[in-house]
């Protein structure tokens, strides 16, 4: 594993002169029957600013086992989007609440060989390991997070180069102590969950839930204990999360909670009531209200921008709006606009392309339609109709290791 070791100092380094030229722009894409938000075919999302989806979740099971039901549901047409529009898909494992705990070290070997089978399986563009669940609190649990760890490393000695690996994490005091400092050995990308600072418990302040304030500690912070990103992680392996659901906190207290989407916001406070959407706060009927804006999200687009992040993520598209006119999706895309990918330049014999494989030629990419095919271009006379052309490559593009 020396090789993908060094290559992926080697792809941190581009990145890091890359970032402001592609952006990764991360959507998590509920697969579960009922989600927050209702009915959002994959084909219906912005394909312009997207560079990647997350298809949340699959589920560790007993002993070892990949539980992918819910993910089976969506898997052939999200790749099929993701191939037609430079769309790299990820698969999330985990989730609030989901319980890794009781996997042995021999069960965590079997779940990292699952995961690895499954990813090769259906060519995905890398895995997210999303462990959020911990015995402890406000303390270093060195077993748990040592599993978590080990998980890591197993799962990046079994899957290819070309298929990322990331996994998320949270800063502060509370969870914060029980992410290994180490993890960014064997992940390609480090996952900051910046929307929950406050909610439904009892010491929480009644505020914004992503407040900049927050976001900007956890990314950055100096003070001991605070877990921020930049003091256990790289700048150049991190993103930044961002949320499409907004909070509401009855009667200004944190004993209840609501939890609603972007349309709630829109079509109860700013086109009822005529509150301001950039405002991010109001009160109506005693409950205050905490709304991620566009004016907040170009905010911190602009941050990881002007400091070289490698991009965004966001929790979760079914959240935003339906009114392009109110669409959060489009003021993340106004700051980070996407790059089309570069996929591997094209190769002669004894390279053999097969249908569906892609390549970049003078300046575009290519996917083949028909093969296997050798030492035969797009502007090969009579062979045209076996490609089909799929974008302008501008620049180097975060969207797959391989093509660095």
């Amino acid at each position: 594993m020396i090789r993908k070791s060094l290559l992926t100092l080697c792809f941190g380094a581009v990145l890091s002169a890359q970032a402001t030229q592609c952006p990764r722009v991360e959507g998590a894409y509920a697969t579960w029957q009922y989600p927050l938000g209702g009915v959002l075919a994959i084909e219906e999302l912005n394909s312009d600013a997207l560079t990647h989806i997350i298809l949340a979740f699959a589920f560790p099971t007993e002993g070892g086992g990949l539980d992918t039901r819910l993910v089976d549901t969506h898997i052939n047409d999200a790749l099929q989007f993701g191939r037609s529009n430079n769309i790299g898909i990820i698969l999330s494992i985990g989730g609030a609440g989901v319980n890794f705990l009781n996997l042995t070290k021999a069960d965590l070997n079997a779940l990292a060989k699952n995961i690895a089978d499954y990813a090769i399986q259906h060519r995905l563009d890398g895995i997210d390991i999303d462990w959020e669940h911990f015995s402890t609190n406000e303390q270093p649990n060195p077993i748990e997070s040592g599993n978590h760890l080990y998980l890591l490393k197993r799962l990046h000695e079994l899957l290819p180069q070309e298929i990322d690996l990331g996994t998320d994490v949270e800063a502060g005091f509370w969870n914060g102590p029980n992410y290994h400092q180490d993890l960014d050995i064997y992940a390609d990308y480090i996952r900051f969950m910046a929307y929950n600072f406050t909610g439904q418990w009892p010491a929480s302040f009644i505020d914004h839930h992503s407040a900049w304030l927050y976001t900007q500690m956890g990314l950055e912070s100096d003070i001991p204990g605070i877990n921020s990103m930049m003091q256990k992680y790289p700048k150049e392996k991190t993103l930044l999360g961002l949320p499409f659901y907004h909070k509401g906190f009855v009667d200004g207290q944190s004993e209840q909670v609501s939890i609603v989407t972007t349309d709630h916001i829109v079509e109860k406070l700013v086109k009822d009531r005529g509150v301001e959407f950039n405002s991010g706060h109001a009160i109506a009927d005693t409950t205050h209200w905490y709304w991620e804006t566009p004016e907040l999200l170009k905010k911190k687009s602009q941050f990881i921008k002007d400091n070289h992040y490698p991009g965004v993520f966001i929790w979760e598209l079914h959240q935003d709006s339906k009114d392009p006119d109110y669409q959060l999706l489009n003021a993340i895309a106004e700051v980070l606009p996407k790059c089309d990918a570069c996929s591997a330049q094209w190769q002669s014999y004894p390279t053999i392309y097969n249908q569906g494989d892609t390549f970049s030629f003078n300046g575009q990419n290519y996917r083949v339609k028909s093969g296997p095919i050798y030492d035969i271009t797009p502007d090969t006379s009579g062979h045209e109709h076996r490609f089909s052309k799929i974008g302008n490559c501008k620049t180097n593009s975060t969207f797959n290791k391989t093509v660095l």
